[in-house]
């Protein structure tokens, strides 16, 4: 990212006011007093609406683009002999470049090693194990939750303090040229791609778009080296294995690599087996042995004890509705609905599949931008889910009622399902519940 020198002295009047106030908020519902509020625009809404809320709430600054907006609310507030506080505006061109130039302005004052990952696949829960396992050592902060975009980023960065020796900065992507862009701004120094699959595939256009696209990350770690330099790689990945880096470490489930493990499965919890260490997880699925090991990988490559990693990884209790095992009053649930596309629906039926339990049910929502290649991904898991011993299939969305015809139970929402359910009460069953976010399948706990 880089400003012009107008531009620039505007930025770096703006970071003498963060480092005075250095909590960012874009959502003026939740200011704290000192907040530096950045208004801006999404699809149903416009920040600039509520700069003299955000105001009147405490915040510190309101850095906003919409002049005439400014000029009217100023108005209202004088004829209401509220005190006029324009000396709390801060007007640009862009609210948003500007939050994303003071986050790159941040990030070249930090001595902080940044480590940038991304993938289609288990990122987030990969990113909170390495955090966990950074964390016996380092003073260290992750991305909060999925905070992985073109604004998420930006805010992670910024909540970043000086002291912090290591950050783990998660990157998502749906579109072309998306974790270049990100990158640019985060610069990391250190560089993970769990994995590469066919998730957004609707926005990207192909497979071998995505492949492009989330390998930028490694080639900005490459074309930016520094004496922290360093990339890991899944060797048992295809598209991945056969990164060209000097400064890289590999892992494999599968294969001899830098590091090798061997994945199980303990009571349904994944699992690996690194040397003489067995290390049991609190994540149900065999294929978040991946996850685990990427942490391994990482933590050894900075020195932390193998016992000190050993007990992060068993001590993480997963939330948010991944990979995760909630018992209720009358069934086991297992909870992998945060997000769903072809290869996580399919990882997840094949470890659910091999789980020992008894009255095994799948609940499966739809997927999501998968665009013309959604009618085969969608039957190509329905029919996995059919060709297993399950007592029950049931499909959430309209995308399943196309391929499913009569031969499996199928509702339109969510929400139709649950209603199915208080009225027709399941017990003693043990569900896989998985979907992608807009399906809100994670509703159907509260009726099981």
């Amino acid at each position: 990212m880089e400003c012009n020198r107008e531009s620039m002295q505007e930025i770096e009047r703006l970071y003498s006011h963060y480092l005075k106030y250095p909590s960012i908020s874009t959502d003026s519902r939740s200011i704290k007093q000192g907040d530096i509020f950045f208004a801006l625009k999404g699809e149903n809404f416009d920040g600039n609406e509520f700069v003299f809320k955000a105001i009147e709430q405490g915040a510190s600054l309101v850095v906003c683009d919409n002049e005439q907006i400014i000029q009217r609310n100023n108005l209202l507030n004088e004829r209401n002999n509220l005190l006029n506080q324009r000396k709390k505006i801060f007007l640009c061109e862009d609210s948003l470049l500007t939050l994303q130039n003071l986050a790159s302005y941040h990030r070249k004052q930090l001595k902080t090693t940044i480590i940038g990952i991304s993938g289609t696949n288990g990122k987030t829960t990969t990113k909170e194990l390495i955090q966990a396992v950074l964390s016996q050592k380092y003073l260290t902060l992750a991305t909060k939750g999925n905070f992985n975009n073109h604004i998420g980023v930006p805010l992670t960065l910024l909540s970043i303090p000086h002291t912090t020796e290591i950050a783990i900065v998660e990157m998502g992507a749906n579109h072309v040229g998306e974790i270049g862009f990100l990158s640019n701004i985060a610069k990391p120094d250190m560089a993970i791609l769990t994995n590469i699959g066919t998730a957004h595939i609707e926005g990207f256009g192909s497979k071998e778009n995505i492949i492009k696209t989330k390998k930028e990350l490694f080639e900005f770690v490459k074309n930016n080296q520094n004496e922290k330099s360093h990339i890991f790689v899944n060797a048992d990945d295809e598209a991945l294995r056969e990164e060209n880096f000097s400064k890289k470490t590999t892992y494999s489930l599968k294969t001899n690599a830098d590091i090798s493990a061997k994945a199980c499965s303990e009571n349904g919890y994944a699992q690996i087996i690194f040397k003489d260490c067995v290390i049991t997880s609190n994540l149900v699925g065999i294929y978040n042995a991946y996850n685990i090991l990427a942490a391994l990988t990482i933590g050894l490559h900075f020195g932390v004890e193998i016992q000190k990693i050993k007990e992060a990884i068993e001590n993480y209790i997963p939330s948010n509705n991944r990979s995760q095992i909630l018992k209720t009053q009358t069934n086991t649930l297992i909870l992998d609905c945060y997000n769903a596309n072809p290869s996580s629906c399919s990882s997840a039926v094949e470890a659910f599949a091999n789980m020992q339990a008894n009255r095994k049910m799948v609940f499966m929502g739809a997927m999501k931008e998968l665009g013309e290649v959604s009618q085969k991904e969608h039957e190509n898991i329905l029919s996995q889910i059919k060709s297993k011993n399950f007592e029950r299939i049931v499909l959430v969305g309209k995308e399943y009622k196309a391929v499913a015809k009569d031969e499996v139970e199928c509702f339109e929402t969510s929400e139709e399902f649950k209603q199915f359910l208080l009225a027709n009460p399941i017990e003693n069953a043990t569900i896989l519940i998985k979907g992608s976010r807009s399906t809100k399948m994670e509703i159907l706990k509260d009726v099981l």
